[in-house]
C-alpha cells in the first residue's frame, strides 16, 4: 500500500525552476532515501510537504490514500506527516521530557503534572529503545542521543497518530561512530510498520538504511530504484550525471621545491610528529578520533600551543605561531566546524570572503566598490549557488558554504591550505567543485595538508597519506601502496604487524 503519493509536483521561483512535474511514491513500512545535489529540488520537496511552500500547477497528493492539500502545514500534519529537520528544533535549556512535550496541546488539562509527564517521557523513550534519562538537560546529550529525542517527539502519541516520518539530513553533523545509533532508532520504526522518507548526502547510509531510493537532478526525479539493484558508482552517476571516475580531476605532479618542512611538533596528543609537504602537493592526514589527527592542523596553524618543535615555511623559520603570524607567514585554515569556527553564517557572502583581508582606500574606510568586485570574482571562480553576495551565507546550503569559505582562503593566497574534513556535510557534486579548485591551486603552486576521515577521498586527491595512531605518524603511503583500503588497513592494524595493500591511488 503507498504511504504517501506525490503528483506532478512543480514549484518555480521567478526564473528558476526548482522542481518540474515530480512524481514520488512512498509504500507503506519502508526507508526510503532521497538524493541529489544541492539545488537537485529535494529541500523545496520537503517545504511543499511541511506546508512552507505554495505548488505550482495542480499536483496532486495523498496519505494512506486521503487526498493532502499541499502547503498546508495543518492538513499535513492532520494527515499524519512528521518532520524532523538537520537542526533538531529543540532547547538545549531544557530537559528532555520538555523537550518532548514541546508543541502538544493539554486542551481540559487545569494544570500541569510533572510526574505524568516524566511517566509519558519515559514511556515514549522506552518503546522505541531509546536509553535516555528524561530528566538529562539537553545540552548533556550526545549528538546522536539529542537527534533520537527529536525523532521521539516527531512521533509522540498525539492526536492525530504519526503516519510518515521525513528526516531531513539529520545525520549531517553526526560523528560517524553515532550514526548507528541514528539507523537502529530508524530500523525499530520501520520494523514496526512506520514509513520514512530519509533525507542524506552519504551516499553510505543509503545501502545501510533505505529499502528504495530516489534522485532527484535538476529538479526532475531521474530514477526510483531498489537499493539492492545499485552501486555506489551508479549513484554518484545518478546524482551528478557522470560517472565516478570522473568525479575526481586529474591533479598535477608536485614539484621537488619544499614549501614546508615541520620537525617534533609535539601537542597534547600529536607527539613528534615530522612533515615535509612540496609546493603543489597534497598531503593526507588519517587516524581514528583521538590520536593526534584531529590536532596536528591546529598546532601547524598556531591555534594550539606546542611543546616542542619547529616549523619552516618557505625558506623561514618558526619558533611558534599564533593563527595572526600564520595567516602572515602564508598558512590558512579551514576547520571541520564551518558554522562556529569556519565562518561569520549571520554576515553576507561578500563579507565572509573579504573579512581576513578588507580592501580599503588611502584614508582607511572600507574600498565598497572593490570589495564587491573581488568578491563577486572569487563567488563566481568557486561557482557558489547563489553568488549574490549580499545573500547572507546562513541561506546557503553546506556545499555552497564550503565554497565561500574556499573562496575565503583562496583570495589571501596562502602557499599552504590546512584542510580538516574539507568535505563533511557536502553533496557529491559540492564535493567535485571544491576537488577541481584544490586540482586548480595545486596547478598554480598551492600546497595542501587535509586530516579526514574519508579513505576514499583521501585515497584519490592525495599524493601522500600519513596514518597516525598513538598520536605519532605510525606509517606513509603513497604510489602504489596508496588506496582507501590501505589506509583502512593500517588505521586498524597494529604498528608492525602484517597489511596487504589496496589498488593504486592518485600519485
Amino acid at each position: 500500500m503507498s504511504a504517501l503519493e506525490l503528483r506532478a509536483l512543480s514549484k518555480r521561483f521567478g526564473a528558476q525552476l526548482a522542481l518540474a512535474d515530480v512524481d514520488l511514491e512512498l509504500r507503506a513500512g519502508e526507508v526510503h532515501a532521497l538524493l541529489g545535489q544541492n539545488g537537485s529540488g529535494k529541500s523545496t520537496l520537503i517545504k511543499l510537504l511541511a506546508g512552507f511552500h505554495q505548488p505550482d500547477g495542480e499536483p496532486e497528493a495523498a496519505v494512506f490514500g486521503m487526498p493532502l492539500a499541499l502547503g498546508d502545514a495543518a492538513a499535513a500534519h492532520a494527515a499524519g506527516v512528521r518532520f524532523v529537520h538537520q537542526d533538531l528544533a529543540l532547547i538545549d535549556g531544557l530537559d528532555v521530557i520538555d523537550n518532548l512535550a514541546l508543541g502538544e496541546r493539554y486542551a481540559g488539562r487545569r494544570w500541569l503534572s510533572r510526574r505524568r509527564e516524566r511517566a509519558a517521557a519515559a514511556a515514549l523513550l522506552a518503546e522505541f529503545g531509546i536509553e535516555v534519562d528524561p530528566s538529562c538537560l539537553l545540552r548533556d546529550l550526545s549528538p546522536a542521543q539529542r537527534t533520537m529525542v527529536a525523532v521521539a517527539r516527531a512521533l509522540h502519541p498525539s492526536a492525530p497518530p504519526a503516519r510518515v516520518l521525513v528526516l531531513d539530513e539529520v545525520t549531517a553533523a553526526l560523528p560517524e561512530s553515532e550514526v548507528e545509533q541514528v539507523f537502529a532508532l530508524v530500523r525499530r520504526i520501520r520494523d514496526r510498520g512506520g514509513t520514512v522518507l530519509y533525507v542524506t548526502h552519504r551516499l553510505e547510509e543509503v545501502f545501510a538504511i533505505a529499502d528504495r531510493v530516489s534522485v532527484l537532478r535538476d529538479g526532475r526525479r531521474v530514477a526510483t530504484a531498489p537499493v539492492g539493484r545499485l552501486d555506489h558508482d551508479r549513484l554518484v552517476e545518478l546524482i551528478v550525471g557522470r560517472r565516478l571516475d570522473e568525479l575526481y580531476p586529474p591533479a598535477p605532479r608536485p614539484r621537488d621545491e619544499l614549501i614546508l618542512s615541520v620537525r617534533g611538533i609535539t601537542g597534547d596528543v600529536a607527539r613528534e610528529i615530522d612533515l615535509d609537504v612540496h609546493r603543489g602537493e597534497i598531503v593526507g592526514i588519517a587516524g581514528l578520533s583521538g590520536p593526534g589527527r584531529e590536532e596536528l592542523l591546529y598546532l601547524l596553524f598556531g591555534a594550539r600551543p606546542w611543546s616542542a618543535g619547529r616549523l619552516v615555511l618557505d625558506g623561514r623559520e618558526h619558533a611558534r605561531l599564533t593563527p595572526s603570524r600564520a595567516i602572515a607567514a602564508g598558512l590558512a585554515l579551514i576547520p571541520a566546524d564551518r558554522a562556529t569556527r569556519g565562518s561569520t553564517p549571520s554576515l553576507s557572502l561578500r563579507e565572509n570572503v573579504t573579512l581576513p583581508r578588507i580592501a580599503s582606500n588611502r584614508i582607511g574606510w572600507v574600498a565598497a566598490r572593490s570589495e564587491r568586485r573581488e568578491a563577486a570574482h572569487w563567488l563566481q571562480r568557486l561557482r557558489v549557488v547563489p553568488d549574490d553576495g549580499e545573500r547572507p551565507l546562513a541561506q546557503l546550503s553546506g556545499g555552497n558554504q564550503q565554497k565561500v569559505v574556499l573562496a575565503r582562503w583562496f583570495r589571501c593566497r596562502p602557499s599552504v591550505l590546512l584542510l580538516d574534513e574539507p568535505t563533511q556535510g557536502v553533496d557529491v557534486g559540492s564535493k567535485a567543485a571544491i576537488y577541481e579548485q584544490l586540482a586548480a591551486g595545486t596547478d598554480e603552486g598551492l600546497s595542501v595538508v587535509v586530516a579526514s576521515t574519508d579513505h576514499e577521498e583521501l585515497a584519490a586527491i592525495c599524493d601522500r597519506v600519513l596514518v597516525m595512531a598513538g598520536g605519532r605518524v605510525q606509517t606513509e603511503l603513497s604510489g602504489s601502496s596508496l588506496s582507501a583500503d590501505a589506509i583502512s588497513e593500517r588505521i586498524l592494524v597494529p604498528a608492525g604487524a602484517t597489511t596487504t595493500t589496496g589498488s593504486s591511488g592518485r600519485a
